[in-house]
């Protein structure tokens, strides 16, 4: 995946942009969240945010409203169309998962 160029990009600033955000979202349902930038498949900068959930939050009849409720937190709190001109993705794992898979991009 090429990555965006580092001039577009305060990543210090990101970087504390989206820890302030994370901070907002429930300890009950997150365990971490990762980010990287990058260009989406249209060649847009882009933002993507690997999120390990608890197992509590990823249990079926709940994940729909937690994965929401997590996403719109970060998008709200990070805004970045407005503030960075980053299209967000986002990607969730119950940490069960991760365990299992143990991919580093995650950890």
């Amino acid at each position: 995946m090429p990555l965006v160029p580092t001039g577009f990009v305060d990543q210090a600033r990101l970087d504390r942009d989206v820890n302030k955000a994370v901070r907002r979202l429930a300890k009950h349902d997150v365990v971490r969240v990762n980010h990287s930038l990058g260009e989406d498949s249209t060649g847009e900068p882009s933002i993507y945010f690997r999120i390990v959930l608890t197992d509590t939050a990823s249990d079926e009849a709940t994940l729909a409203e937690v994965t929401s409720r997590v996403a719109t937190t970060i998008f709200d709190e990070l805004r970045p169309y407005e503030n960075w001109g980053l299209t967000p993705y986002f990607s969730f794992r119950s940490k069960s998962e991760q365990d299992e898979r143990n991919d580093p991009e995650w950890t």
